[in-house]
């Protein structure tokens, strides 16, 4: 599997873009574009509206993720202008129905740990 971090842009880059929003997910993309949510902003659009670790978003804002390339679905459908809606469908371990979660973008504020 491929690692890649989908809150990727530095902290003093995502901190001073003013109208960055995101929906506040690590994720990791499967070889066929879906991606498994690995850790939550605490507080975040995506932690609110319910979403879980181990979810696996299956589609955005209607368009599968399936056979995207996980940059241009990070850059392009999942960042936006914040105070934007998104709707996020996921399959979830031991739930049979896909489950869609609605939000809307906020600017996050992103932080790097600090050197002792």
């Amino acid at each position: 599997m491929l690692f890649v971090a989908m809150m990727a842009l530095s902290a003093a880059a995502a901190n001073g873009e003013k109208n960055f929003g995101g929906v506040g997910i690590d994720g990791v993309a499967a070889p066929d574009g879906q991606i498994t949510v690995r850790q939550l902003v605490a507080g975040g659009p995506a932690h609110v509206a319910g979403i879980k670790v181990g979810d696996v978003i299956t589609h955005i804002d209607g368009k599968p993720t399936r056979g995207s390339d996980f940059r241009q679905m990070v850059h392009k459908r999942l960042r936006g202008r914040a105070g934007t809606p998104v709707v996020l469908k996921v399959r979830r371990e031991g739930v049979e129905k896909p489950l869609t979660f609605t939000m809307q973008r906020q600017q996050l504020v992103v932080t790097t740990p600090k050197e002792k």
